[in-house]
């Protein structure tokens, strides 16, 4: 029978081959099977306001309400818009009317002077005729002077023509800009029109919504969320847990909200850096951290996590516990089965 001393011995022993046993397993699970528990669900949550400014006529959406890309979600009243594209279209009318009246010039400037060359060149060869004809003695010379004036005059009339065919060109091409500007304002102000109502720009979930007909919206003014239907998760883990950790590494994953259930899932990137390793070019001289602290906390970088079999719908935000298995196929990779496993069957109580 063991005395009360060697009682105490043992169960020394006991506790420090405990305490190294849990150490080691604590030092190569960390290392080759890391877990944390602070990880949560992301979803992507899109500020929904309009693109103009008016007053709210319609809500077509309820709070939480599921929605599909391109499903109205509010209007705003557009009797505004509506008379602006009126005024565009007339514009675009005048502007159009414009400019066929300014082709039609320029159609007759050019058949104008269409027949001002035929004119200058039939004065010309007659004006040459009459001078060979004067040389020969058959022409009297005021004849001849008469014909190369004539000729002269029908040159002048032709460039005469071409001076206004330019101008026509000029401003053909001042009536065609202001066509083109009329478009343009006619496609401003059916877009503006059209973006009287505003549509879901994808498929998700509408939330916290407070909007109500009467409100005086603003352009960029956001009015209510959209929460996308796509999930990922977002652990943050200490450094050295990642050393072996790469894209693609097999991920487990329990969440808060669904006790008793391990997802499959796998890394799908890594953050390269977190915000304290950013400095800004403010100008300022940097400010070293102080701490007279041993032990330092150990930086944490975010996994972004893919999973790879649907979940029920989680609110954004969902807290969430992470198992990484980098080395598959080892006996660790069981531990860490394992160890997940309890952590599941734990969350039915916490």
């Amino acid at each position: 029978m063991m005395t009360a001393e060697q009682s105490f011995n043992r169960w020394v022993r006991i506790a420090l081959i405990t305490f190294g046993v849990l150490l080691v397993y604590f030092v190569l699970i960390d290392n080759y099977a890391p877990m944390t528990p602070q990880a949560q669900a992301h979803r992507p949550v899109l500020s929904v306001g309009p693109r103009v400014a008016g007053q709210v006529t319609e809500v077509a959406v309820s709070n939480n309400q599921q929605v599909a890309t391109g499903e109205l979600l509010f209007a705003l009243d557009d009797t505004d818009y509506r008379l602006a594209l009126a005024r565009a279209e007339l514009q675009q009318q005048l502007a159009a009317a414009d400019s066929a009246r300014q082709r039609a010039v320029m159609e007759a400037v050019q058949a104008e002077i269409e027949q001002a060359r035929l004119r200058a060149e039939e004065l010309a060869r007659e004006a040459v005729r009459l001078e060979r004809l004067h040389r020969l003695g058959h022409m009297s010379v005021q004849q001849a002077e008469q014909a190369r004036n004539q000729a002269e005059q029908a040159q002048s009339a032709l460039q005469a023509a071409e001076a206004r065919l330019h101008e026509a060109r000029q401003a053909q091409a001042a009536v065609e800009l202001t066509h083109e500007q009329a478009s343009n304002a006619h496609e401003q102000a059916r877009l503006a029109l059209e973006r009287t109502r505003v549509r879901a720009e994808i498929a998700g979930r509408v939330g916290n919504l407070q909007l109500q007909e009467g409100v005086q919206a603003q352009a960029g003014q956001p009015l209510l969320a959209l929460i996308s239907n796509e999930l990922t998760v977002i652990a943050d883990l200490r450094e050295k847990s990642l050393r072996h950790v790469t894209t693609g590494t097999e991920v487990g994953v329990v969440f808060d909200a669904l006790p008793g259930h391990i997802f499959d899932g796998h890394v799908s990137s890594i953050d390269s850096g977190v915000r304290q390793g950013q400095q800004s070019a403010d100008g300022l001289l940097v400010q070293p951290e102080n701490s007279d602290r041993w032990v330092r906390d150990a930086q944490r970088l975010r996994v972004h996590i893919a999973l790879d079999e649907p979940v029920p719908p989680l609110a954004t935000g969902a807290r969430a516990t992470v198992q990484l298995f980098p080395e598959a196929g080892s006996w660790l990779h069981g531990l860490g089965w394992i160890q997940l496993w309890l952590v599941s069957q734990f969350r039915y109580l916490y």
